[in-house]
């Protein structure tokens, strides 16, 4: 095994009583035994730019080879998924739009389910009663209407909290 190792390095062993590492004796020397390695190492992979050249030429040849009823089909199956997202948004807002929430809120496929969602909203914002005007500062809800002008009731208001 150790004759493996220090072959690998670069040296040759011929006798069995030299199997102990002998460190190289100069900077020249490892970067020869060093070299030599780096120069295996490329060998191996020496081919590699043929073989990816040859890797894309069969894929071009293979989508080539690809039948027209293949890229009909793949049309087709791409048609069909966009159709039936058009077909879930459409159902997801005709859902939305019949029940007054936002159609972005809305969870399922089916139309039961979209509507079991919007009844679940419905209840968990609870029945809002369209709000009329109202005045924090008389504590009450305006009813009546107002004539004139802004200013002529700014005055009117401002004349009735000043004589009360």
């Amino acid at each position: 095994m150790s004759d493996d190792i220090t072959a690998d390095a670069g040296e040759q062993t011929d006798n069995a009583a030299d199997d102990a590492f002998v460190p190289p004796a100069s900077q020249e020397e490892f970067d020869r035994i060093v070299q030599a390695r780096l120069d295996r190492e490329r060998k191996k992979y020496g081919d590699y730019d043929d073989l990816k050249a040859r890797a894309a030429k069969l894929a071009e040849i293979e989508s080539a080879n690809q039948t027209e009823a293949e890229k009909v089909q793949a049309r087709l199956d791409a048609a069909e998924k966009r159709a039936s997202e058009l077909e879930a948004k459409a159902l997801r807002s005709e859902v939305a739009n019949a029940k007054g929430v936002p159609a972005a809120l809305l969870t399922g496929s089916t139309q039961e389910e979209l509507e079991a969602a919007a009844d679940a909203l419905i209840a968990f914002r609870g029945e809002q009663k369209p709000a009329g005007p109202s005045s924090s500062s008389l504590n009450r809800v305006n009813s009546n209407t107002v004539k004139g002008s802004t200013g002529d009731q700014f005055a009117d208001f401002f004349t009735s909290k000043l004589s009360s």
